[in-house]
């Protein structure tokens, strides 16, 4: 027996597939027509962006300690002092109770700083190239961010009263010389002052600008030095990260930002940071926010839809939490750069 469709069964099925694509059409239109929609998408674009290149480009925000505070005007933590009970004194008599020992707790405040940018798209440039603009220029802003928020932690490390270790035999900045630039001697140095400050299982982090790690790279004591690859087989090679020793990560960033020696003949210092986990905090008493404003909407200033604007702000403070888990190595550069220039 063969199988038939009788004509209202035809006619059911006609209907039923013009009343799906006219709905899909529908709901195609609606959002392509709908302008709320188009500026809560280019917001969505632009908050992507932020996402995607604003954390990648910090590089101190990340491994400082994190605290969030909101409806505060500055955050503080504790910090406490490193026990140094003898083992006498922590000898136990049978059935006597001993006697307790105290810890000096001192508080860290950090005032933070409000931070924010944002750039005008003008009408022609919209007509042009209006969906990648907004996520081109969110990129833009936030790698300008990132910078802008290392710039003010490292503004707080070299205000501190962290130890500053300087290249061959110099004693203070003023007195690096172009050959004092930065090796696995140095790096030594600095691991070891680390390391000397109590019991750690963890691997000390080095953040260093990238004609710093040229230099380093390329010093003869550094002939030994051992790529992370080799024994995390490809695994966490990202943000900045560029090698290990047998003790410590090194991560690059252009955002390290050098002193100026100023005198007969100015000249720069790089300086690098080595540091262990709880050195310095990061709070945050309002997030990263980021803003787009649609042509028009700035009413009469604004009377021939002539601009938008994508834009950002934050809040953040910084601390020293603990002076003797952080140091600074101060170098000066090779001075061979001017492929650099010639590229630029």
């Amino acid at each position: 027996m063969s199988n038939t469709t009788n004509g209202a069964d035809r006619r059911q099925v006609a209907i039923s597939n013009a009343s799906t694509q006219a709905a899909e059409n529908a709901m195609t239109t609606g959002v392509i027509d709908d302008v709320s929609n188009v500026n809560d998408f280019l917001t969505y674009l632009l908050q992507k962006s932020f996402l995607e290149n604003g954390e990648p480009s910090t590089v101190f925000m990340r491994f400082g300690i994190k605290a969030s505070h909101q409806g505060y005007k500055s955050i503080t933590r504790p910090r406490l002092g490193v026990m140094t009970t003898s083992l006498a004194d922590a000898a136990l008599v049978e059935g006597v109770t001993p006697d307790g020992h105290t810890n000096v707790a001192k508080t860290v405040t950090a005032v933070p700083i409000q931070l924010g940018d944002y750039s005008i798209i003008s009408d022609v440039l919209d007509v042009e190239t209006l969906l990648p603009i907004v996520a081109a220029q969110g990129r833009e802003l936030a790698n300008n961010a990132g910078r802008l928020i290392d710039e003010f932690i490292q503004d707080t490390l070299a205000n501190s009263s962290i130890g500053a270790m300087y290249a061959g035999a110099a004693t203070q900045r003023s007195d690096l010389t172009a050959a004092d630039v930065m090796d696995l001697d140095l790096v030594l140095k600095a691991t070891t002052f680390l390391a000397a400050q109590g019991q750690t299982g963890e691997r000390f982090k080095i953040i260093m600008h990238p004609n710093v790690f040229l230099d380093y790279a390329k010093s003869s004591s550094t002939n030994t030095w051992l790529n992370k690859l080799i024994y995390e087989d490809f695994k966490g090679i990202k943000d900045g990260f560029v090698t290990a020793g047998v003790n410590y990560d090194i991560y690059i960033s252009s955002n390290v930002k050098p002193f100026t020696v100023t005198g007969d003949s100015d000249f720069l210092v790089y300086p690098s940071y080595a540091f262990r986990d709880g050195a310095y905090g990061v709070g945050t008493l309002q997030n990263l926010q980021t803003y787009y404003k649609p042509f028009g909407a700035a009413g009469t200033e604004d009377p021939l839809n002539q601009r938008c604007t994508v834009g950002w702000k934050c809040m953040y403070g910084a601390a020293v939490l603990n002076d003797l888990f952080i140091v600074r190595m101060e170098t000066r550069a090779g001075t061979n750069y001017a492929w650099q220039e010639s590229l630029s």
